[in-house]
This record gives structure tokens, C-alpha cells and sequence, in this order.
């Protein structure tokens, strides 16, 4: 197959694209006269992110010329997810883990679009969005995901996902409301459910147990008995880190007295109890949800029977290519790369996502200047870091190394505030984080 041949203007021709001549003279060996390539990224999350800084990198001013570069995006800002469950129990505000898309526009060259995508048409090129029509050359689909209740009964009218800064806060104000109505002495009250054992359901459920000690502290309620119970549906917690991971991460979990519920499904959610498969009934009104996530409705739609899917995700060749348009390039979350290559799957996570978007920036830029670039993409397992309560993480290296405690509490941290890109942003998170450690949280609300 011809990836895209070795140089933009032979994929112009090929598809008898309409493009705007701006200005004439040479571009490569194969084109009479220069044309912008039109060059659209849908999403700027992690994975769109991660694509224009690193296209931007290696484009090269006379390559810049060459290209006209459009990112759309329904925000203007990137949410740090990562750092999503720390809105929800007051280590670090909301706006502090927005990074502004207009900060970074200063940096790249690019246009910024704040707009919905409503609709692709990859015959016609062409994506549809809330606010009109616009071309493309090459797109590049970065839209990310949303949650998912699996259709089951009453999640979405009773519980609260953490896929926003918005679901954050308002976990936090459900946290806050409801030890607020512990004067009632209503039991369901104070039991806090979190389903989803992946990485943010476990962060959120020891950060949620730590906030609660806080809470029963400052509200003099020491004496009310306050669960947070852990919902997960495989056997093990994160078992797809390896048992001995999984092990200790319940051991750790178990001791700070979060209730683990493994293997158990939920069947439905009302505004008072969460009832599983096997009967089981807990009584609750604070239903966190991180149980899983579905892919952006606009991927899952894409070409029809044209393209390729599973489970809504985009399947893509080692080039992070759609076989059947080969103009268009997913990345992130919205894409499922085949393994024929032998590579290890690249998993739903932000630094996957990251690793697609630098490799596609570098490959896309090398051929639009004429230079074949026929490395598949490899997705490197950096590891897992979780924290679990104040100054206490657990680790898991790419070497499968475990480090435990302080030190993993802290390389965390570090690691974390490093992948936050402006110095404001990373400022404000470090202030939030040393006034969390040396003050009480906020408890108003």
C-alpha cells in the first residue's frame, strides 16, 4: 500500500483535492506550483496536543510555509486529567489543571477553532462542525472519549462520573453536602462508592478516604462511621499490572480502610443504593463512577462500513492510519492499532496518547517535506504510578520494578508536575500542593 506516497503532492493529485494556490513556485521535485496543505486536528487533549507540538518541532520554517495547520476544539483549554481526583477532594483547584489552548497557540503556529465537530465526511474530505464547513488535506483525529454506563439502569441519572473539571467539583460538593446531612443520622449518607478499580478509581478512593478523616476532624464528628467502598468488576484491582502489583496495591488499600468489592458487577444505581449481580445490595447516595469510558461518537460513526471498528474505537495500521482513507491519521483514545506488527496495544491512557501524537507530528512533518518515514509506531510501557493518601504511592516501573511509600508518593508528584507544559499552570499546581500539605483543605462549599 501507498502510505501517502513521498511527498504530499502525489496524495493531491491522487484525490483530485481542491486546493487554494496562495502563492506559485516549487515545493519538492514533484509539484509545479506551491499549495497549502490543509492539515485539521480534531482535539486538543492530550494526543492532539502532543501531535502539533511535535509537528510543529520538526516541520522546519520552510516546511511551515507548505502547510496550513487548523486545531478544533469544542474547549479552549486542556484538562489535566491526571490530576482530576485531586479537584474532587481539595488538594488542587480547578483552574489550575486548565491549561489554556491560547498559551500554547503562542509557542506553535497554528489556528485554533473553539467549535463542535458534528460530522466527518472523509469522501468529500470535508468536516462538518457546529459552525460551518471546513477542508482538509490531512485529518487527524484526537477527539478523546466519554464516559461509559454500560446501559446500565440509573448510573447516569444517580451517580457522577470524573471525566470534567466540572464532575470533579461536583463530587467535591457531594462529599461536602452530604456530611452536611450526617445530622440526619442517615447512614447511606456517608458511604462513599467508587466503581471502577482502574487508576482513577483508585486514587479517587484514597484521596476521598484521607478527605473524609479531614472532614470528620472539622465537622468534631469523629465518632460517625464514614466507608468508602471500592467497586471493581475483574477478580484483582489494575490486573492487567500483574499480580504481584495487584496484590499489593489491595493490601495498601485495605489499610487505609477502603472496602474492596472484586469481582462483582453492578446491576443497577438508584438515588439511595447500589444493587450488584449477585444480589448484594450497598446503601449509598454518593455513586462516583470510573468504571469505563466509550470512544467519541464522531469516531465511532466515522465512514460506515468503511472503516474499520471495535467497540466504537477507529482500527488503524502501525502508521496510525485508516486502511480504507489513507488521509487520515486517529490517535489517542479513538484509535485501536493493529498488532501485526508485533507491537504491545497501546492502552487508553494519557501517555499513550502522548507517545501517538509525537511520533505522528514527527512522521507527518517528514513527509510533507518529502521524507519517507516507514517506522511503525511502538508503544513503550512507561509504567504505572499511583498515590494512595497523603505521602504514600505505589509504583510500577517499565522494568517491573515496585517502589512503595514516600518515595513513590514523591516521584509522582514529580513526574506529574513536569507533563504540566505552562509555567503558570505548573506554579499553581505546586502552591495548591504545598498549601494542601501544610494547611487543613477547604471544607466549605
Amino acid at each position: 500500500m501507498d502510505y501517502l506516497g513521498s511527498h504530499p503532492c502525489s496524495f493531491l493529485r491522487r484525490t483530485n483535492l481542491k486546493v487554494k494556490i496562495v502563492s506559485t513556485g516549487s515545493v519538492g521535485t514533484n509539484c509545479n506550483s506551491l499549495q497549502k496543505v490543509r492539515i485539521v486536528v480534531l482535539g486538543t487533549g492530550f494526543a492532539g496536543s502532543a501531535f502539533i507540538d511535535s509537528f510543529n518541532r520538526h516541520i522546519g520554517r520552510k516546511g511551515r510555509k507548505k502547510v496550513e495547520l487548523t486545531a478544533i476544539d469544542r474547549t479552549n483549554y486542556l484538562t489535566f486529567t491526571p490530576l482530576l481526583y485531586e479537584v474532587a477532594t481539595w488538594q488542587v483547584y480547578g483552574n489550575h489543571i486548565s491549561i489554556p489552548v491560547w498559551s500554547r497557540k503562542k509557542d506553535d503556529d497554528y489556528r485554533f477553532r473553539e467549535d463542535e465537530v458534528m460530522e466527518v465526511i472523509p469522501e468529500r474530505n470535508e468536516v462538518v462542525t457546529r459552525h460551518g464547513r471546513i477542508n482538509y488535506d490531512y485529518l487527524i483525529m484526537a477527539l478523546g472519549t466519554e464516559n461509559n454506563d454500560f446501559g446500565i439502569k440509573g448510573v447516569a441519572e444517580n451517580s457522577i462520573p470524573l471525566k470534567t473539571i466540572k464532575d470533579a467539583e461536583l463530587i467535591r460538593k457531594k462529599i461536602l453536602e452530604s456530611f452536611k446531612a450526617s445530622e440526619t443520622k442517615l447512614s447511606e449518607e456517608l458511604n462513599y462508592v467508587v466503581v471502577g478499580g482502574g487508576a482513577s478509581g483508585v486514587e479517587l478512593a484514597a484521596s476521598l478516604k484521607n478527605y473524609i478523616e479531614v472532614l470528620k476532624r472539622d465537622y468534631s464528628s469523629d465518632s460517625i462511621n464514614a466507608k468508602v467502598i471500592l467497586i471493581e468488576a475483574q477478580d484483582h484491582i489494575m490486573k492487567n499490572s500483574g499480580s504481584e502489583f495487584s496484590t499489593r496495591l489491595e493490601s495498601y488499600l485495605r489499610e487505609l480502610g477502603i472496602e474492596l468489592y472484586l469481582g462483582a458487577k453492578v446491576a443497577s444505581v438508584s438515588r439511595e443504593e447500589v444493587v450488584l449481580e449477585n444480589g448484594l445490595v450497598i446503601k449509598t447516595r454518593n455513586v462516583f463512577w470510573t468504571a469505563g469510558v466509550r470512544s467519541n461518537p464522531i469516531a465511532s460513526m466515522l465512514g460506515g462500513g468503511l472503516v474499520q471498528k471495535k467497540s466504537g474505537r477507529i482500527i488503524v495500521d502501525g502508521f496510525l492510519q485508516i486502511p480504507s482513507f489513507e488521509n487520515i491519521y486517529v490517535i489517542g483514545d479513538n484509535a485501536l492499532i493493529s498488532l501485526s506488527y508485533g507491537e504491545k496495544a497501546a492502552p487508553q491512557t494519557a501517555a499513550a496518547a502522548v507517545q501517538e501524537g509525537k511520533y505522528l507530528g514527527r512522521r507527518l512533518a517528514l513527509l510533507i517535506n518529502g521524507r519517507k518515514y516507514r517506522s511503525v509506531f511502538i508503544y513503550k510501557d512507561t509504567g504505572t504510578m499511583l498515590t494512595l493518601g497523603k505521602f504514600s504511592g505505589l509504583c510500577l516501573f517499565g522494568n517491573g520494578l515496585i517502589l512503595s511509600g514516600f518515595m513513590a508518593w514523591l516521584i509522582w508528584r514529580l513526574i506529574h508536575l513536569l507533563k504540566i507544559t505552562t509555567f503558570t499552570n505548573r506554579a499553581e499546581v505546586l502552591s495548591d500542593w504545598l498549601m494542601a500539605s501544610l494547611h487543613s483543605k477547604d471544607v466549605t462549599g
